[in-house]
């Protein structure tokens, strides 16, 4: 229905007809119902030329302060208010997010969610992935945008086996690569030593069925690949597009959509080699500001979707409408 003076008229003369029984029900007293006290599931769909996207929510993980590098209280808390945010940064969230991308050929998973490694607030993926109308059997592929836990827990059960059992493994080849070498794990903590254990057992039942990504470009028609380096090595995005339409899924370029779009040297402690994370965020974020490319983020505000405006020598996110029409 297309709202116009004709349907609207139309619509209140409806409502003033009903109006006879309107007395004979204000007598009825409606029991209150329960709260529910329980979101619901995360799942939203959109499309970007033929092509079907659907976000699926992981779940939600605090934000310690501590994290960011090159966090100043007080600018946090006046970027909180500008963004209508509580200026509470002792409870601050971000959200996980996976995307099953429907390119008419292809079902294709990017990322996956954290399983039950990371806590109650988090794991949803695969029974949203379920609620959304799909079955992880029918993924055709899965890409990984870096193989952190966050990203890599849905993968494979406890007992090691593929949860994606008809997929193909697709990362970068400079992340599969680092997180397999020998010397990698002197680079972490102690305390962080297992990200490296974790990315190798998720990784591995997939060895026999793995596509490594060398170059920027078409990977899957319509999905190209994007080197996106700081976070992790291999870090990338993925570009979809279709009919002149497009979209970047650019994984952990931000973390906090509230904080490091108006702060955008702010980097995050898990960003592996800080300086090239940011120089990679200011380079992708002057790039889809200027071309006015919509991006998608992991970590950004459940669905994850929106534009990047300049303002100043810092920048804005401002999320996407809802897609009534797919």
């Amino acid at each position: 229905m297309t709202l116009s003076r004709r349907s609207f008229l139309s619509a209140a003369a409806s409502v003033a007809g009903a109006g006879a029984i309107a007395p004979a029900m204000s007598s009825i007293a409606l029991a209150a119902a329960p709260k529910i006290g329980a979101q619901v599931p995360g799942i939203y769909r959109f499309s970007v030329g033929d092509i079907e996207v659907t976000a699926i929510l992981d779940g939600h993980l605090g934000l310690d302060p501590s994290l960011v590098v090159g966090f100043d209280q007080k600018v946090a808390e006046e970027t909180l208010k500008q963004n209508f945010r509580s200026p509470n940064t002792g409870d601050m969230s971000i959200s996980v997010n996976g995307y099953l991308i429907n390119t008419g050929e292809h079902l294709v998973v990017v990322d996956t969610g954290t399983a039950d490694l990371m806590g109650p607030t988090l794991g949803r993926f695969h029974q949203n992935l379920k609620n959304a109308g799909y079955n992880a059997a029918d993924v055709d592929a899965v890409v990984l945008t870096h193989l952190h836990i966050d990203h890599i827990g849905g993968l494979v059960s406890k007992s090691g086996e593929k949860l994606f059992p008809n997929a193909e493994f697709i990362t970068h080849e400079i992340e599969h690569t680092f997180w397999n070498d020998e010397n990698t794990r002197a680079r972490f903590p102690k305390d962080l030593q297992n990200f490296v254990d974790l990315a190798q057992n998720a990784s591995k039942p997939y060895d026999n069925n793995k596509t490594l990504i060398s170059k920027d470009g078409e990977f899957i028609k319509g999905l190209d690949a994007v080197l996106l380096p700081g976070h992790t090595p291999g870090h990338m995005g993925i570009r979809i597009h279709s009919n002149n339409e497009e979209v970047l899924i650019w994984g952990d370029t931000i973390h906090s959509s509230a904080l490091q779009f108006a702060n955008p040297d702010w980097t995050i402690a898990f960003d592996i080699d800080q300086d090239m994370a940011r120089k990679t965020r200011r380079t992708i974020l002057d790039r889809v500001s200027a071309d006015r490319t919509p991006v998608i983020g992991i970590h950004h505000d459940f669905p994850g979707l929106g534009h990047v405006r300049r303002v100043g020598d810092a920048f804005a996110y401002v999320e996407t409408s809802w897609q009534h029409k797919l």
